[in-house]
């Protein structure tokens, strides 16, 4: 199924967080793997899944039944049955393995989606999709139909075709659930928001999200990004503020922030390393912005986070 392997290696050899690339057994060589949580447990010992690790492909989660607390990025998500969630390449996430609960996985690599001359090109990987992977609790019938599409991925995964012909099937299947799930994020978001968000506002910001996952180690200003996406600094705050409730500054921030944390929190990395990881060429300065974003210096939130 899964591969470890090392995250980012500092200059000097230090002691990284875990990272899981997706490799699947000797015997089984497509681009998806679908299984049941509980076959996943006997892979490994339990201390295994406590640890937070880096995924490197995408994780798609159902819960079927029980209860837990799964955690990405920092944030615990209570978790039961109807839950749904993804986990993308570069999160941080820890399984509890103390719950009695079971659901379905789908593993799959970003450019799984995409035929194969499109990602031969190096083209940003995906569709554009209203849903990123939050957590989100499906209705009774909503479940059953995602627990059914998931169910006839994990059959399809066994039958005895070509490969090619098997990858263009599942392909497929993969693509209209993600659709489906983007739909029902959709209907959620416009029956919570209090005016309705229009169609170009809402691919910008989706353009805005790619770019901002890419370029916020070396882009912390807003101008950078509308520049790169052809409008003004207006245009895109307006979008975000639209459909996510805060300033693209904010989103930025947020995001600068969040691999810093990673780092702070699952790597031995120097502090003045992790600030230039998220593109700061003076530590002084890193220090300064993470205390006024965080309430205390990256020592202390470093230092905080390995007692829990």
């Amino acid at each position: 199924m899964i591969n470890m392997g090392h995250a980012m290696a500092g200059p000097k050899s230090v002691e990284v967080m875990e990272r899981v690339d997706y490799q699947p057994p000797e015997q089984y060589n497509l681009d998806i793997e679908v299984f049941r949580v509980s076959e996943l447990w006997p892979r490994q010992k339990a201390e295994h899944f406590r640890r937070a690790h880096r995924i490197e492909f995408n994780q798609l989660l159902l819960l079927t039944e029980g209860r837990c607390t799964h955690t990405v990025d920092f944030d615990p998500v209570a978790c039961v049955a109807g839950t749904v969630l993804m986990a993308r390449p570069g999160q941080a996430q820890q399984f509890d393995v103390d719950g009695a609960w079971d659901g379905w996985l789908v593993l799959f690599q970003s450019d799984f989606l995409l035929p194969s001359s499109a990602a031969q090109d190096g083209r940003s990987v995906g569709p554009e999709l209203a849903w990123r992977g939050q957590p989100m609790q499906l209705d009774t019938a909503m479940q059953q139909l995602v627990a059914d599409a998931i169910g006839q991925l994990h059959r399809d995964t066994q039958l005895p075709a070509q490969r090619g012909d098997l990858h263009a099937l599942l392909r497929y299947q993969l693509h209209a659930l993600l659709i489906r799930l983007a739909m029902a994020w959709g209907e959620r978001e416009a029956a919570s928001a209090d005016h309705p968000v229009r169609a170009g506002e809402r691919q910008r910001h989706r353009r805005f999200q790619q770019l901002l996952d890419q370029r916020f180690r070396h882009w912390h200003q807003v101008q950078d990004y509308a520049a790169a996406l052809g409008c003004s600094d207006k245009t895109i705050n307006r979008a975000v503020l639209a459909a996510a409730g805060r300033t693209a500054k904010a989103m930025i921030v947020e995001r600068i922030m969040l691999e810093a944390k990673r780092l702070l929190a699952h790597t031995a990395l120097p502090v003045a390393v992790v600030g230039g990881h998220v593109g700061f060429d003076e530590p002084t300065n890193f220090t300064k912005f993470f205390q006024r974003e965080a309430g205390m210096v990256p020592g202390a939130f470093r230092a905080q986070h390995r007692q829990k």
